[in-house]
């Protein structure tokens, strides 16, 4: 059975017109989503592409930088449309990190339901460590290059430092009992 699943996920991407009216739905909503991956990123489960797997990576990559600042601003422009709040920025942001969650959350829940309750811990820790170590070095990193200045409001950083060392103190303690 296990094999049967692999075998399904290691299927090529098909771009062909799909036969059912839901599926023909689907495709027409996931367009505008699909034919950019599809034709800039190599699919790696095609033998003759494996080897490109670092590059289908660093894309992959790119495309979350680009839908996520897409998300953002579209966020922050119904904020504004609508006329919540003084900062749409902020509603974008709070937004967008609640629905960036939901996969993690999504992906936890199936792996501990098959019993790898560590798995499903690991999934979400390393989630946010990509987030804090990448995802937001890189853009103040390439802003500093471009000379543009960044500031940082400090108040309450050390309240919410020692929290998060708390969290993953007792994560760890909580990993190590079990």
């Amino acid at each position: 059975r296990r094999g049967e699943e692999e075998e399904e996920s290691e299927e090529p991407l098909d771009l062909s017109w799909p036969g059912t009216c839901r599926a023909r739905l689907f495709y027409i909503v996931l367009a505008p989503i699909l034919f950019p991956l599809a034709f800039s990123t190599p699919d790696v489960r095609r033998a003759k592409w494996r080897m490109f797997f670092p590059i289908t990576f660093i894309m992959s990559i790119v495309w979350i930088a680009i839908f996520s600042y897409l998300m953002v601003w579209w966020t922050e422009t119904l904020g504004r449309t609508l006329g919540l709040g003084s900062k749409p920025e902020i509603m974008g942001l709070t937004l967008i990190a609640a629905g960036t969650s939901v996969p993690d959350l999504i992906t936890s829940v199936i792996v501990a339901r098959k019993g790898l309750g560590d798995m499903a811990v690991s999934s979400s820790i390393g989630s946010n460590l990509f987030d804090i170590c990448v995802g937001l070095p890189i853009p103040w990193l390439v802003a500093m290059a471009a000379g543009k200045r960044i500031d940082v409001n400090a108040d309450g950083m050390f309240c919410s430092v020692v929290m998060l060392y708390a969290m993953l103190i007792a994560i760890i303690c909580i990993i190590a009992l079990l």
